[in-house]
C-alpha cells in the first residue's frame, strides 16, 4: 500500500478577522502538494483572508494552520519565506526602486544580510524577469510602469523567491487577456516543471477552469465547496457560491469546459 503524503498546507477550523466580526469562519482546507487551486466567491466572502491565514500574515482567533505537517508558527521568518511566497492584491513599492531591484527582493530568504547576490541569485532574478516578460523593462522604476507591468513585476519578485507554495491574491486582475493567459501559463509551468504548489484568488471562472485543477468556493465567510475542478465546475456549485444561473459547455477540441452566464 502506498503511503499518502500529508498536505503541504492544512487549515483546520480557522476563524479570523481584523478586530470586528470574523471575516473567515471555521475554515478547514487541505492544499495538496503540486496542486493548482483557485479560490472563488463573491467580494467579501473571505478569500483574501483565507490566503493571508495560510501565509501566516493573519493569525486566526481559533483553529490552526500546518505547513509540511508542522504547526506553521514553528517556522522562523526566513524558513517560512523559503517555503511560502505571498503576493497581495495591490502591493506598494517605495519610490525609485527599479524592476530588477524589486525582483531581487525575492531573493532575501536565500541570502544572509551581509552577503551580496551570488551567481544563483542573479540567475533566479534573470529567469524571473524573462518568464514575466520584463527583461526589457528591468532598469525602469516600478512607479513608472503601467498597472499591468507593475503586476508582472510583483509576480516576478514572488517567482524569484523560489518558494514551494505561491499564494497569489488576484494576480491577473490588472492585466489584459493576453497577459492574463501568459501569467497563468507561467504558473502552470512552475507547477508542472518545478512542482510549485499554486493557490490563487480568481474572479474569472473560465480562467479558473482553463488553468487550475482544484476549486474552493467561499460564501458568507465560509468555505462551502471544495474539490477537483472536474467535479465542482457545475451549475449547482456556481449557483450555490454566486447565486446565479450558469451553463457549462464542453466542445470537441477545447480541453476545458466553458462557463456561460
Amino acid at each position: 500500500m502506498t503511503e499518502t503524503q500529508p498536505p503541504i498546507l492544512r487549515v483546520e477550523n480557522a476563524t479570523a478577522g481584523y478586530g470586528g466580526d470574523p471575516v473567515l469562519i471555521d475554515a478547514t482546507l487541505d492544499i495538496q502538494r503540486r496542486d493548482r487551486v483557485a479560490l472563488i466567491g463573491p467580494n467579501g466572502s473571505g478569500k483574501s483572508t483565507l490566503l493571508r491565514v495560510m501565509a501566516r500574515l493573519l493569525k486566526p482567533v481559533a483553529g490552526r494552520v500546518h505547513l509540511d505537517d508542522q504547526p506553521i508558527a514553528r517556522f522562523n521568518r526566513r524558513e517560512l519565506a523559503r517555503k511560502v511566497a505571498f503576493m497581495p492584491q495591490s502591493p506598494g513599492c517605495p519610490p525609485g526602486v527599479t524592476v530588477r531591484e524589486l525582483v531581487g527582493y525575492g531573493r532575501s530568504p536565500h541570502i544572509a544580510w551581509s552577503r551580496r547576490f551570488g551567481p544563483q541569485d542573479r540567475t533566479a532574478i534573470d529567469r524571473s524577469l524573462d518568464l514575466c516578460d520584463l527583461t526589457a523593462l528591468q532598469h525602469r522604476e516600478v512607479e513608472s510602469l503601467s498597472g499591468g507591468e507593475r503586476q508582472r513585476a510583483w509576480l516576478a519578485m514572488t517567482v524569484a523567491q523560489e518558494a514551494d507554495v505561491l499564494l497569489l491574491d488576484e494576480p491577473v486582475s490588472a492585466l489584459d487577456i493576453g497577459h492574463q493567459l501568459e501569467v497563468l501559463g507561467l504558473l502552470e509551468d512552475l507547477n508542472r516543471e518545478h512542482g510549485t504548489t499554486i493557490v490563487t484568488v480568481l474572479h474569472d471562472i473560465n480562467l479558473a477552469a482553463r488553468c487550475f485543477t482544484s476549486l474552493v468556493g467561499l460564501k458568507d465567510h465560509r468555505i462551502i465547496a471544495k474539490g477537483r475542478m472536474t467535479e465542482l465546475l457545475h451549475p449547482t456549485t456556481l449557483r450555490l457560491v454566486f447565486g446565479v444561473q450558469t451553463e457549462i459547455i464542453t466542445r470537441p477540441g477545447i480541453h476545458h469546459p466553458i462557463c456561460v452566464y
